[in-house]
């Protein structure tokens, strides 16, 4: 397996897993339960169970792609599910629901790529220092998060690098992937006027065109910056002996399609 379908692995395999724990693209019932027990039903339940590894005045810049005006209204809420202690209710959680679909033992894999990871962002950061438990279900998940937020970062930080706002990030790319414009972002309520005004920008750049679609310029500039991502979570990677990153990345088959 060549290193750019390793990391298509590795991606596919830390979402799987850290969307047990959203309620965005699946509802496991051990997290259902969670949220109906504390009332932290929608964002305040994604973002706390997600940003909760840091303190709160660091979350607008870590999320990179929330409206502050939102994180400002969420963040009371978010405040009141006392966030740490939620952090480690949303892993209990699940971690039940990852025992159920997998009761098998769990690889070591994908621990060994989590450790390999020397985060720059906060959020990684922040998640690679979060103790484990000892429940290897439970931990997988906070592995997971590990390696799912190691590359959120990396992305972010190469649409930095080419001077994009969050929202025309999420601009871009929605217009590189073919995606309606009501699809730029469905979690993260930007306003019709904040998506026009971020897709002025990339036409002032050249990047996008008068339609619903990409510029060639806009369309290299969007793959650099998803060869950039690659790049910087190929530095992790490779910190693997060859061997050894072939067999735990090989391991993480059987997480994909939970």
């Amino acid at each position: 397996m060549d290193e750019l379908a390793q990391l298509r692995l590795i991606s596919a395999a830390s979402d799987s897993l850290s969307h047990l724990r959203f309620l965005v693209k699946r509802e496991e019932p051990e997290v259902l339960a969670l949220v109906q027990r504390r009332g932290s039903t929608g964002l305040p339940h994604y973002l706390t169970s997600r940003l909760g590894v840091l303190p709160e005045e660091r979350w607008a810049d870590a999320v990179y792609v929330l409206p502050e005006s939102l994180m400002a209204e969420l963040l009371p809420r978010c405040r009141e599910l006392d966030p740490p202690a939620y952090v480690e209710a949303s892993l209990e959680a699940a971690g039940r629901a990852l025992r159920r679909l997998h009761p098998a033992p769990l690889p070591t894999g994908l621990r060994e790529l989590a450790e390999a990871v020397s985060p720059e962002g906060d959020l990684p950061a922040a998640w690679a220092t979060w103790p484990r438990s000892g429940d290897s279900h439970r931990d997988a998940i906070r592995d997971a998060m590990v390696l799912r937020e190691e590359r959120a970062y990396g992305h972010y930080r190469a649409a930095r690098e080419q001077g994009l706002s969050p929202l025309q990030l999420l601009v871009l790319s929605a217009r590189w992937r073919g995606q309606r414009m009501d699809a730029v972002s469905p979690n993260y309520p930007w306003s019709p006027g904040e998506i026009e005004e971020a897709t002025d920008g990339l036409r002032e750049r050249g990047w996008a065109n008068a339609g619903a679609g990409l510029t060639e310029a806009g369309i290299v500039a969007r793959e650099a910056i998803e060869q950039a991502t690659n790049r910087f979570a190929l530095e992790s990677l490779r910190k693997l002996p060859e061997l050894q990153r072939e067999r735990a990345v090989a391991s993480l088959s059987g997480l994909v399609s939970l």
